[in-house]
């Protein structure tokens, strides 16, 4: 026992020297050392400012213009590029032949949108579409039924209206604000009229249009009034008209008072499910409703303001399928011109391949109207089409930023008011971004 505590000591005191060897400790000038603070330097001496030179300097940055905020914040600028070729019948006669003809529509255009914003909301927006058009032997096509007057150059506005969000702030608490949010926005300007499904779907550049240009001989309207949700499940539109369609005009017609009430957008987003009810009355302007109907013609007011009423109830599906979608579409409507019953009907599919690079089309439309004194030319009481579609997509983005395509479209007339039936082929090139 006593010899293992030995050798255990020793094992220690070896190790203990062996490492005094090894540090670099020079014995002989032990008595000059100072300690190590004296020298290194101090890591702090120059906090208290003493050994500053110069102190920084920040050029301030110059306040934005007026024209540079507007431009650079919220501000959207679209370009539009376009081409339409049609072949079909031109005259209206039917006492004619039916004298087969190209039309030619080419146009450039943009889209402006600005929203003006607080540091926590939008408190408006405006948005502006125009383009300068080119016509040559023009004839009636579905997407183009204002176009007649337009031959040669001609610049177009479609959308031009203004809008102010949450108007009733000024006159709430926070609390109250917050319990009303987006129940009550104002409109004014020209947008599509408040009727039909057209209000939530943006025909600007498609060959397959709505009901209502054919309804009412225009699909916009210069108007003022109210939108925003009732509820979680609904949203309403609520509109006076000028009743003039293209030219913002008012020559003695009382207009129009239209409104409509819709599924909010969780149906769609949650069973992609869009639909709505919607009402219209009052006097509009149209040459085509005086022309087709003696009878309308005479009781118009000062021979040119229609008694005008509609009721009309429109839904669409859209449903997932493994190699794209399906989207059904249906706008019903019925009314009066006069003392004239008017119906219409239009029925929509559309398939979209998955890729989002090509889908096609059909629709069926069909405008009646009850004429009981028709017009020369009238021969029939109603317009009807059979309609199919073939489109190649370059660029389909999902929220209709950047759109690029080339479509085939072929209308068949299956009925027609005036002239005879024939068919209409279309080819379009279209790029908007």
């Amino acid at each position: 026992m006593r010899n293992r505590r030995f050798h255990s000591k020793a094992i220690r005191t070896f190790l203990i020297m062996v490492v005094g060897a090894s540090l670099p400790y020079n014995w002989a000038k032990a008595d000059s050392l100072t300690p190590i603070s004296q020298t290194q330097e101090d890591p702090f001496a120059e906090m208290d400012g003493s050994q500053l030179t110069s102190i920084p300097t920040y050029q301030s940055v110059p306040p934005k213009s007026f024209w540079d905020q507007f431009f650079a914040e919220n501000f959207t600028f679209k370009k539009e590029a376009y081409l339409q070729i049609s072949h079909g019948p031109q005259q209206t006669d039917s006492d004619q032949d039916i004298n087969n003809r190209w039309y030619s529509r080419q146009s450039v255009g943009f889209e402006t949108l600005k929203k003006f914003s607080t540091q926590t909301s939008t408190v408006a927006s405006f948005n502006f579409q125009g383009r300068m058009v080119r016509r040559d032997n023009f004839i009636p096509v579905i997407n183009d039924e204002e176009g007649g007057s337009r031959e040669g150059w001609f610049f177009e506005y479609h959308n031009a209206y203004f809008d102010l969000y949450n108007i009733l702030n000024p006159l709430l608490d926070d609390q109250q604000r917050s319990n009303v949010i987006g129940n009550f926005n104002f409109r004014i300007g020209r947008f599509y009229l408040p009727f039909g499904i057209n209000l939530q779907t943006d025909t600007h550049g498609t060959l397959l249009q709505l009901s209502n240009e054919r309804n009412f001989g225009f699909e916009r309207d210069w108007y003022a009034g109210f939108w925003g949700s009732i509820n979680r499940d609904l949203n309403y539109d609520l509109y006076y008209m000028l009743g003039a369609g293209y030219d913002p005009s008012f020559k003695g017609q009382d207009g129009l008072l239209g409104g409509r009430v819709s599924l909010a957008d969780a149906y769609l987003n949650d069973f992609g499910l869009q639909g709505g009810l919607s009402v219209m009355a009052g006097q509009r302007r149209s040459g085509h409703a005086l022309d087709r109907s003696a009878a309308v013609s005479r009781a118009a007011t000062d021979g040119e303001f229609i008694q005008t009423k509609r009721f009309g109830i429109d839904t669409r599906y859209t449903h997932l399928v493994p190699s794209g979608s399906l989207t059904g579409t249906v706008e019903l409507s019925t009314g009066k011109d006069e003392s004239e019953v008017v119906f219409t009907h239009l029925s929509q599919v559309e398939y979209l391949n998955r890729s989002r690079k090509w889908g096609i089309g059909s629709q069926y439309r069909r405008f009646h109207q009850n004429i009981s004194q028709p017009s020369p030319a009238v021969t029939n009481e109603a317009d009807s089409s059979m309609i199919g579609e073939l489109t190649w997509f370059f660029r389909n983005d999902i929220g209709n930023t950047n759109l690029h395509w080339i479509k085939l479209n072929i209308e068949k007339q299956l009925e027609r008011m005036e002239g005879k039936l024939g068919a209409v082929t279309t080819i379009q090139y279209y790029h908007y971004w």
